[in-house]
């Protein structure tokens, strides 16, 4: 009988470390606007700034809710209004994580990558995959497409039946539904419309200054008609310096 009840105490004591283990925290929530939730296993709690966003967790915000969040390995991703996320995996190795992956749900997000391996991040949509080339880019999730907008780096951008765009210049917007992706340069006659959805690209003042991307109001607008210049504009803390295009890789 002593047997049997040592047993069962070894059991629950391994199930309850197995169980903080899985719902360890793998990020922060440096920014929260009223109306957001973190909820896991049916439970939600409300979110407020410090509070830890933890793996498997699912991050709920109402139409006035937003979200910013600072992972362990520096990434930052913004939780607009209206938006469902999940941290699917986060495996973090030091000051890195070898594998980080989302599954955005619904709604608008901001995501800038940290200090893991390009090869550790993905998202994905109910629409599309997104594999991360060190980036800083928005996107939009609806549950028939996926709109994307980049401002950094580089993304490959695929629908779910294996059709990919790549993008790789600043200010491409791509557009995703279950079969067909499509790339929209900023120059393109549609860009305008289009690019009027991404709200953080218009609007940055909701954000805390680590989450803004400089000059990313350049691409919901008209390209100036020598193109899109080298250097965005230098509003919120943005450099002068010209940037070299990025480099194209490797599908």
């Amino acid at each position: 009988m002593r047997r049997l009840v040592l047993n069962a105490a070894v059991l629950f004591c391994s199930g309850l470390m197995f169980a903080s283990a899985a719902h360890s925290a793998e990020g922060r929530a440096v920014g929260v606007d009223p109306d957001a939730v973190a909820r896991f296993s049916g439970t939600d709690r409300i979110l407020a700034v410090g509070a830890d966003i933890s793996l498997g967790e699912q991050v709920v915000t109402g139409p006035s809710g937003q979200v910013q969040i600072i992972f362990s390995d520096q990434t930052r991703l913004v939780v607009g209004p209206g938006s469902a996320l999940t941290i699917e995996s986060y495996l973090f190795n030091g000051n890195t994580a070898d594998k980080f992956a989302i599954n955005a749900l619904a709604g608008s997000f901001r995501f800038i990558s940290g200090h893991s391996p390009k090869s550790a991040y993905s998202i994905n949509t109910p629409t599309a995959s997104i594999a991360v080339r060190g980036t800083k880019f928005d996107f939009n999730v609806s549950r028939r497409r996926t709109d994307l907008m980049l401002y950094e780096g580089a993304v490959l951008l695929c629908s779910v039946s294996g059709q990919c765009q790549e993008l790789i210049a600043r200010c491409d917007l791509g557009t995703v539904d279950a079969s067909v992706a499509a790339l929209i340069r900023h120059p393109d006659p549609t860009h305008p419309q289009l690019s009027a959805a991404f709200r953080y690209a218009r609007f940055q003042t909701p954000l805390l200054s680590e989450f803004r991307v400089s000059g990313a109001g350049k691409c919901a607008e008209p390209p100036e008609a020598e193109g899109v210049p080298g250097s965005l504009s230098p509003s919120n803390g943005g450099s002068n310096t010209p940037r070299t295009p990025p480099t194209r890789f490797q599908n």
